[in-house]
């Protein structure tokens, strides 16, 4: 529908003339309650990302604050904030490919008596789950299609960063004037802690090779310490017979907790785009990056000890955009994006890093 302009003209049309029709009945008996209530429902990643907007809408509206999230975005934001109310969603709840929200999401998310609803998500599933909330203001971004649903509306930008892109919604109802404190995590420096590696991320198209992260940590240790962390989930024999064969130090991890602790424990965090390199920035924890098909001027960790390898082709995000060919590798996983960065190009990116913090740190280090 979007390659058609004429068609996504009238799909919005008749998409903003339905959703009025439902609304109508609820924005008769708005609600106008001091009860605040956030839509967040993001992937670990971009959980983090959000932090400075909710950091911002906690500053103002104190206890009267709940998010809805998923459970493992709930993990991340008792990290940073205390005795923060939510409304925990199930993936489940989201039917037709996690699109549509179900009954029961929107009946907790009602349940709430909120006067005003923030959407930092922007999304389709967003869009289902508040369509027939009463609320007295509903802000946020979205897809034009679904402009109808918000009182104070604002469109998704297209240039850098992502925090940014959550703040502008946060901005359509509070003020906002030292980002700088918002967006900065501290820093959480372990120098005698390993060289924690993660070679999996949101999608294939982002991950470096397996095999290249496997040589990257048999040449650190020569250097110092590191261990390759492991979901559960993405184990299994052959992969288990190459760590052991390499003698790769090596952890496996269960769920979100499991991968917060070994963070904890870090003196670098090495990844892909993912949502373990983001938790390591929130822990104050230094990072060195692989990107590929997503553009780092999006994506990057804000503050100092965030180092990066990008190396940049035809099928590369151009400067303005946030993904490369292929809606970043997700419709076509055979694209390779980052076929050209080499084990040594990384290696030598991640001891530059390490030398650079701690030759010149004490043994521990936090602010």
């Amino acid at each position: 529908i979007k390659k058609d302009s004429a068609l996504s003209k009238l799909f919005g049309l008749l998409l903003s003339a339905f959703i009025f029709l439902i609304r109508f009945p609820f924005s008769l008996f708005k609600i106008y309650s001091s009860k605040v209530l956030v839509i967040a429902l993001h992937k670990l990643g971009d959980t983090v990302f959000t932090v400075p907007a909710i950091k911002a809408l906690r500053n103002e509206f104190g206890e009267n604050l709940t998010v809805a999230c998923y459970e493992d975005s709930r993990k991340i934001y008792d990290l940073v904030f205390d005795n923060l109310h939510y409304v925990v969603l199930k993936k489940e709840n989201f039917q037709f490919s996690g699109r549509i929200a179900d009954a029961e999401a929107r009946r907790k998310v009602r349940r709430i008596g909120a006067g005003t609803i923030i959407d930092l998500t922007g999304a389709i599933n967003s869009a289902f789950l508040i369509f027939n909330c009463r609320a007295g203001k509903i802000a946020g971004f979205n897809e034009e299609y679904f402009k109808a649903i918000y009182s104070d509306y604002i469109a998704v930008r297209k240039i850098p960063h992502l925090m940014d892109i959550y703040l502008d919604a946060a901005r359509l109802v509070v003020g906002i004037e030292d980002e700088e404190s918002l967006k900065y995590f501290g820093k959480s420096l372990t120098p005698d802690g390993d060289i924690l590696i993660h070679p999996f991320a949101g999608w294939q198209a982002k991950e470096w090779k397996l095999e290249k992260f496997i040589e990257l940590s048999v040449c650190l240790d020569k250097f110092h310490r590191s261990k390759i962390i492991m979901p559960e989930d993405r184990m299994d024999d052959r992969i288990l017979s190459m760590l052991r064969k390499r003698k790769i130090n090596f952890c496996i991890t269960r769920n979100i907790s499991g991968l917060i602790n070994a963070v904890k424990k870090a003196s670098i965090v090495v990844g892909c785009d993912s949502g373990a390199v983001n938790i390591a920035s929130l822990l104050g924890k230094p990072t060195f990056i692989i990107y590929g098909p997503t553009n780092p001027r999006f994506h990057l960790h804000y503050g100092e000890h965030h180092e990066y390898i990008y190396n940049e082709t035809s099928l590369s995000p151009k400067p303005d955009e946030k993904y490369g060919a292929g809606d970043a590798g997700r419709r076509k996983p055979e694209i390779d994006f980052m076929g050209s960065i080499s084990v040594d190009d990384v290696y030598l990116g991640v001891i530059s890093l390490y030398k650079k913090i701690f030759f010149k740190q004490p043994k521990s280090f936090k602010d």
